[in-house]
């Protein structure tokens, strides 16, 4: 389903969608607007504006569901695979900001019924062809960062953003691990792309486990420690209109949602003792100016250089690279 073309920064490689007269137009509006914004001969920097595309996404949104519609695991370890991850890291350090989640709805001041519409389709579309481990490991992968530097400052909500962006990722778990008949007959057996061409090959013996996948990702979660759920903060964003997908997917599955919330996250949080490490980290991550930078500039000893300093104070993140 893909061709490889250069993406013109460092020659790092991503995947192409093929043209085809079955392929949604909103996922190749995507590809081009991409294609568009990496393959410039200019600086990260000047190529990520504060502009949105019609859904509100911003570039970074935009590569985020790139690689989750994709299905590219960054457990999928290629050369291929890791381009595609650094080029993420890029994206972040360089002042590339989210604004939303995969499936909150952001208002349009054109035509709102045909909008509505639109973006129907487009929820539709990232519902049929997203997959769980995938989504799991995006979080993952996004709470190694500290999560105000990520997410969109301008806008005044931007904790409530923070914490639906998670959310919605839990809710998709929820829905997938405890009401499985309904996640599979409400999503279209015809993915555009069913097996990606990046990682087709392992044996099916390979596929990762969601519960397992799950629990990293509330250990990453937890170890990230910007967030903090609270049930009533929980019921509020369920009834807000930015969360009208995941509401509306809940439906009558919404006081077990909470009672799952209230047992894998809640819980965690008031009953966990976090160990001096993780209270050093988190310290010092949410009261320095720029991090993770300011940290592995840090000169007071000699032993707080190099490895001491990149184990005990910031996450380890093999995408990451050399300044």
């Amino acid at each position: 389903m893909t061709n490889i073309i250069s993406a013109g920064i460092d020659t790092v490689n991503r995947p192409r969608l093929c043209r085809s007269d079955h392929q949604p137009n909103l996922l190749e509006y995507i590809d081009t607007t991409l294609t568009e914004s990496l393959s410039l001969n200019l600086t990260l920097m000047r190529t990520i504006s504060n502009g949105h595309d019609q859904f509100g996404n911003t570039i970074l949104d935009q590569y985020l569901l790139y690689l989750l519609c994709q299905k590219i695991n960054p457990n999928r370890s290629n050369n291929l695979i890791n381009n595609l991850y650094r080029l993420l890291h890029r994206l972040i350090v360089l002042n590339g900001k989210i604004s939303k989640s995969f499936f909150e709805y952001s208002t349009s001041s054109n035509n709102l019924l045909n909008y509505q519409n639109v973006f129907h389709s487009y929820t539709n579309f990232i519902w049929n062809e997203f997959d769980v481990n995938v989504l799991l490991e995006l979080g993952c992968v996004l709470l190694k960062y500290r999560l105000r530097d990520i997410f969109d400052t301008n806008n005044t909500l931007v904790q409530e953003k923070i914490h639906g962006y998670f959310l919605e990722i839990i809710g998709m778990y929820y829905l997938s691990t405890n009401h499985r008949d309904y996640f599979i007959n409400s999503r279209s057996v015809d993915m555009i792309f069913p097996s990606p061409g990046l990682y087709s090959s392992l044996p099916q013996t390979c596929q990762p486990d969601e519960k397992q996948t799950f629990h990293k990702f509330l250990d990453a979660l937890y170890d990230n420690g910007e967030i903090n759920f609270d049930l009533h903060q929980i019921r509020s964003l369920l009834k807000s209109e930015a969360y009208r997908f995941l509401n509306k997917k809940l439906e009558n599955k919404k006081i077990d949602f909470i009672k799952f919330f209230e047992t894998n996250i809640c819980c965690r949080q008031r009953n966990s003792c976090r160990k001096l490490k993780s209270i050093c980290r988190l310290s010092i991550k949410m009261h320095i100016k720029q991090y993770p930078a300011d940290i592995k500039q840090l000169s007071t000893l000699p032993l707080i250089n190099g490895q001491l300093v990149e184990t005990y104070l910031i996450y380890e993140n093999e995408f990451g690279f050399k300044s």
